[in-house]
């Protein structure tokens, strides 16, 4: 009896990335959990939203209004490489987590650094002499292998670059599943998914073909609103790739031909 009185037990949860939990995964912890004063605390952020889960709080009984605060300094990335990523997703409409438009106004960093290297290469032999340069002087420069992350848009855009690292001579750390691969040596090789959460001193988008490209791909055939809600998703994850770079961003475009 007692247990059917106290459900489960749980008293408070905490949640973070609440933007990719999908409104039934919400509505489970929301039932989960008692309503009562410090009940749930969410952390998320809809410009990071890489999943298309868009879920408004307060239809599935998660009252947020007049209890949100917003988190405007960014500890981990120059203000340069920020102001870039955050440009990938002018014109986006994006969301509070609960139904009403959300801003990046007033979001700042507290560092300095040079711009992001941006280039752009007809064909993937012309774009490789400008990955080993880019890892070359990153080396140089005193940033270790560990330090440096090639991301692409696809897993067989990955084995591509791995192929390329180890050809030059490097050791390599291919990103997947268990995350304590951060902890050994070599350069870190991952989609732009799996480096969600984490962070280098450098960042290397590589092969990158743009997120109209990409939506083209992903939403053949979808109705017009997937294919918005796919635009604004990709726009996101390079938003949150670029980001996962600490001192120096290099964005290789691969242009359509």
């Amino acid at each position: 009896m007692k247990q059917e009185r106290d459900g489960l037990g749980i008293r408070a949860v905490v949640i973070d990335e609440t933007q990719d939990l999908s409104a039934s995964a919400l509505a489970l912890l929301r039932a989960a959990v008692p309503e009562g004063p410090n009940d749930m605390f969410l952390v998320g952020d809809a410009h990071q939203r890489i999943y298309r889960h868009k879920v408004v709080l307060s239809r599935i009984g998660i009252n947020i209004q007049g209890r949100g605060r917003r988190l405007r300094v960014n500890y981990r990335t120059t203000d340069e490489i920020r102001r870039w990523a955050v440009a990938q997703l002018a014109n986006c409409s994006i969301d509070d987590l609960d139904g009403q438009p959300d801003t990046l106004v007033g979001y700042q960093s507290l560092t300095h650094g040079s711009a992001p290297d941006v280039r752009t290469s007809k064909t993937t032999a012309q774009e490789r002499p400008l990955i080993e340069q880019a890892i070359a002087q990153l080396l140089a420069d005193g940033i270790p292998q560990q330090g440096i992350c090639i991301a692409s848009r696809t897993n067989a855009d990955s084995e591509r670059y791995e192929q390329l690292c180890r050809g030059a001579g490097y050791e390599v750390r291919r990103l997947v599943g268990c995350r304590r691969r951060c902890r050994q040596a070599g350069i870190r090789i991952a989609t732009m998914h799996r480096v969600k959460g984490l962070e280098f001193d450098a960042m290397i988008i590589a092969g990158y073909k743009g997120p109209e490209a990409y939506t083209e791909r992903f939403a053949e055939d979808e109705d017009a609103g997937v294919v918005v809600d796919t635009l604004t998703s990709e726009r996101s994850l390079l938003h949150v790739a670029a980001t996962r770079a600490k001192r120096y961003l290099m964005v290789s475009i691969l242009a359509k031909s």
